[in-house]
């Protein structure tokens, strides 16, 4: 399998950390990769800049995004015979050949790259192949996802097209996962190769500024990126629970909207809280069992497995 996105370096950056990349007790970790026969798992060097306040937050964050993936490496030398850093398609076909799992390093939120193409080939550099252009916060790229229509209509800033078409040139996969429905509408117009949101789900099953609304799903299948399911409980449901249920509902409209080559997985494992009946990577099977059973097409699981994710990283790197 391919998952999008986990924020299971944030949590090895903790000052509090337990274990290692190889073996820890949080929902991801090398040995369970393993065990559920993963080909790339997505890292995430995620941290929460509103923490920074408003001054200097651009030049702190780009001191910390250097510590996350310093923190990463320092890890990955741990289990470097086991796991192969996907940089480029090469790696990925490493990974097939060697049965070795990937690890593909991204960046959530792209406020450590302020506004500096210089930054961002810096960031590409040290190996981050995939940037959520916000998170819950606005930055130099542009807005975030909000309940205020004003921020949600926000599109692209200047400096946001800019780092867009120097993603695409560089082959940094652009996400829009926690991004504003205005930027959202920039990237589908103004990107030269397919985009995705690595960790989001259906507005229309779950009404919450962090899901897709249907003609989101149709722009990013028209472009040939894909949507990873997240198993967070607010973007699943209303009833706190993240369900194998809840999961299939979204899973059946994306597919019914936008078609099978849009499917795929973006957990966010150890970056969600709560009642988690799947809660961590070597359950997984778990969602495919509960699939079959509901005479999902075989084909169509493997393509949300890892064959549309799969086709993207190719595509972009």
């Amino acid at each position: 399998m391919i998952d999008l996105h986990c924020d299971t370096v944030s949590k090895l950056a903790s000052v509090f950390h337990r274990g290692d990349l190889m073996h820890n007790p949080y929902s991801v970790d090398v040995e369970r990769l393993e065990k559920a026969g993963a080909l790339i798992q997505c890292f995430s060097t995620f941290f929460d800049v509103g923490k920074y306040g408003t001054t200097r937050r651009d030049e702190k964050a780009y001191v910390t995004a250097n510590h996350m993936i310093d923190v990463f490496e320092k890890n990955f030398r741990l289990c470097h015979d086991k796991v192969i850093f996907v940089k480029k398609c090469e790696d990925i076909r490493q990974c097939m050949d060697t049965g070795k799992t990937g690890a593909l390093l991204t960046m959530e939120d792209g406020t450590p790259v302020g506004n500096s193409l210089e930054k961002l080939q810096h960031f590409y550099n040290r190996g981050i192949r995939l940037i959520t252009l916000t998170w819950n916060y606005e930055n130099e790229i542009g807005y975030p996802n909000s309940n205020d229509p004003g921020v949600m209509a926000s599109g692209l800033k200047s400096f946001g097209f800019q780092a867009l078409e120097e993603m695409n040139r560089l082959g940094i996969i652009v996400d829009v996962s926690h991004l504003s429905d205005g930027g959202f509408w920039d990237v589908a117009k103004h990107t030269q190769k397919p985009f995705i949101a690595s960790h989001s789900n259906a507005r229309s099953i779950t009404v919450h500024p962090r899901n897709l609304t249907d003609s989101m799903i149709t722009a990013i299948a028209e472009k040939g990126g894909v949507i990873g399911l997240n198993f967070c409980p607010d973007f699943l449901g209303t009833d706190g629970k993240s369900s194998i249920a809840h999961m299939l509902q979204h899973i059946r409209h994306i597919y019914q909207v936008g078609g099978e080559d849009v499917l795929a997985l973006g957990t966010d494992f150890d970056g969600i809280e709560g009642k988690l009946q799947i809660k961590s990577c070597d359950e997984l099977y778990k969602l495919r069992e509960a699939l079959l059973q509901h005479k999902m097409p075989e084909r169509v699981i493997d393509k949300m497995w890892q064959g549309n994710a799969l086709r993207v990283m190719k595509d972009i790197l």
